[in-house]
């Protein structure tokens, strides 16, 4: 039931984002005048409709995207009639003869290509500009609301036995420690509760400080760790660091291949949520934003590599694309976990805003038919004509986007 309801919770997310995004290019076009004639959330069949004014309302069985019509999205073109033969030509200027049909008797004026081109722009930018709106809201809720667990300076748990690869958690049996020791933290008595004061004298401010006072300590060092009891004695410890073995990542969290060996107490921290301020959104996005740009250069690579997988039977890339059924079912096993409903709140939030984010940068893209491409051509629509008046030559028109 909990599976069930995270699939719905994320794809209301996702009907919300792809209606408001619709509504970032309806509302500017209706007050340009445009007539627009549907708006659209999904795809497919039509689950439900209905009509407001001269605008057809519906919701369509598949969420995978929304779309307004309005009409004259292409302009006549003074190559029509002249260009004969050739599937290509026929179906450009089927397109807009199409279009054309759907211009009703002294609608000409209210059709899109009319348009100047700081208008055209608003209603092609305010579709990408609303999931950047949604993408910051749901981020500011989940630095300034839910928070993040953050680490303190007490022990939440004391780990049993040196990890090994058979068990990298250290948590042996029923029987114990099977093929490693138990770890230096249960040799020197520590307990979950225990406040780290100090290792080495050196004091312990945040939790990162007691990983970083064991750098340089080598397996088979001793180290004294000073820490409150929960009982609220002070006491110090000294431990024999034990040896482990970990596997190395690249800056990207990739593995190289190599591995790391250090000394090893045993000590996790436990956790408490803080939120953060809502000034660090901005450079949370921006950084998300350049793993999002490079995904985006990624992704024809990435559908190839899929596409081959699914062809030859061979196990798909963990960090390929995923859909919207995968990512639907994602959220379904985050609500069936056993995380604390917080958690599960901003991992959902948070697929939800990087989505969001996504799309923004996705349909930015100078490339037809995404909502970049279209004001890509009004921007070289406007660059044309700017030309043709610099050089006294007559007003070239609209651009020929059927043709584009």
């Amino acid at each position: 039931m909990l599976e069930l309801l995270g699939i719905l919770i994320l794809l209301g997310l996702i009907g919300f984002s792809i209606g408001l995004h619709e509504i970032g290019h309806m509302v500017p076009a209706k007050k340009f005048g445009v007539k627009v004639t549907e708006y659209a959330i999904g795809f497919g069949p039509t689950i439900f409709s209905t009509k407001k004014g001269e605008t057809d309302y519906r919701i369509r069985l598949l969420p995978v995207g929304g779309f307004i019509r309005m009409i004259g999205m292409f302009a006549p073109s003074r190559r029509d009639g002249k260009v004969v033969g050739g599937r290509f030509a026929d179906a450009i200027l089927q397109a807009r003869l199409s279009s054309a049909e759907e211009i009703g008797p002294d609608e000409d004026s209210r059709a899109f290509y009319r348009l100047s081109v700081p208008k055209k722009l608003t209603v092609m930018i305010g579709g990408p500009l609303m999931n950047l709106i949604i993408a910051t809201f749901l981020f500011g809720v989940i630095f300034g609301v839910i928070g993040f667990p953050t680490a303190t300076t007490t022990t939440g748990y004391v780990v049993a036995c040196v990890p090994t690869e058979s068990d990298p958690e250290g948590a042996g049996t029923i029987a114990g420690c099977v093929d490693s020791a138990e770890t230096p933290a249960v040799a020197a008595g520590f307990k979950a509760g225990d406040q780290l004061i100090s290792v080495n004298g050196e004091p312990i401010n945040e939790w990162i400080d007691f990983h970083t006072s064991l750098d340089g300590k080598a397996p088979g060092d001793v180290v004294a760790i000073t820490v409150k009891t929960a009982q609220g004695d002070t006491q110090t410890r000294n431990v024999t660091l034990a040896k482990v073995t970990y596997p190395e990542y690249d800056s990207q969290g990739n593995l190289t291949g190599q591995n790391i060996t250090r000394g090893f107490v045993g000590l996790g921290p436990s956790y408490v949520w803080e939120t953060q301020p809502l000034t660090a959104v901005p450079s949370a996005m921006w950084s998300m934003t350049t793993h999002a740009l490079g995904a985006i250069a990624d992704f024809p690579q990435k559908i190839f590599t899929l596409a081959q997988s699914m062809i030859t039977g061979q196990d798909r890339d963990p960090n390929g694309p995923v859909s919207v059924v995968g990512v639907s079912r994602l959220s379904g096993e985050i609500a069936a976990s056993d995380q604390p409903i917080r958690d599960k709140a901003a991992q959902i939030l948070g697929m939800a805003a990087s989505l969001n984010l996504f799309l923004f940068l996705f349909n930015l893209l100078p490339l037809l038919p995404l909502d970049g491409g279209h004001a890509a051509g009004a921007i070289f629509e406007g660059l044309r004509r700017a030309w043709a008046k610099l050089r006294g030559k007559a007003d070239p028109g609209p651009i020929d986007i059927a043709r584009m």
